[in-house]
């Protein structure tokens, strides 16, 4: 089974290009092909499909780049996401034996629905009421079944996943932690928030030694 990566951005979000290219790279160095979705502006750092459609119609612009794509499986990130430490390649490989007929995605972040029940050791199955199937965030899909799921659906990626439109497929978790930390098990707000810097991402772009000039986003408070 084949996986790319496609992370989700816009031309207006450029500056996060960078931060995500460095921690990347330096955490994830053997990391499948990444190709980014924009609108007008090319990433300099990877592949960049660009499609130019209006910001609510964000599905439309997903649906178009995972099309192009001859892989198996697509694991859809939006573009702050900033990874904070070491991925193992080989495990996230590895989750894509769990997609089959039934399975649609994998949700890299940890469970966070009390309604979720075991699956493996890895692993947890989504509720069938769970919320946030479809997350966008960081999830790996079967391309087939995302094509099928995003037909007919037009709008932003928060509607996207309020809708969640699970078409009745199954849906897994990680179980124990996160197998991408981007900042999420410390459960502040990370990347951006309503478009502004969250305090967390300054900090962890201290340590890292990533210069950002602050002024133009401002910061979540």
């Amino acid at each position: 089974m084949s996986l790319k990566i496609v992370v989700m951005s816009c031309d207006k979000n450029k500056d996060l290009w960078f931060p995500f290219y460095h921690c990347m790279e330096k955490y994830w160095k053997d990391h499948p092909e990444i190709i980014y979705s924009t609108e007008e502006l090319t990433n300099t750092y990877y592949k960049t499909i660009k499609g130019k459609f209006i910001a609510n119609k964000w599905t439309d612009r997903l649906l178009y780049t995972i099309k192009t794509l001859n892989c198996d499986n697509v694991l859809v990130m939006v573009d702050d996401i900033f990874i904070r430490e070491y991925v193992d390649n080989e495990l996230i490989i590895s989750l894509q034996q769990y997609i089959n007929d039934s399975v649609a995605s994998i949700n890299m972040e940890k469970c966070f629905d009390l309604y979720d029940k075991p699956f493996n050791d890895l692993l947890m199955q989504r509720s069938t009421l769970g919320r946030y199937k479809t997350s966008v965030m960081c999830n790996m899909f079967s391309r087939e079944k995302l094509v099928k799921i995003l037909k007919n659906i037009h709008t932003d990626p928060w509607e996207f996943e309020r809708i969640n439109n699970h078409m009745n497929f199954t849906y897994l978790i990680a179980r124990n932690k996160c197998f991408i930390n981007f900042g999420y098990e410390y459960r502040n707000w990370f990347g951006i928030r309503k478009g502004k810097w969250c305090l967390e991402t300054r900090d962890f772009f201290n340590k890292e030694g990533i210069e950002i000039d602050y002024s133009i986003r401002g910061f979540y408070k």
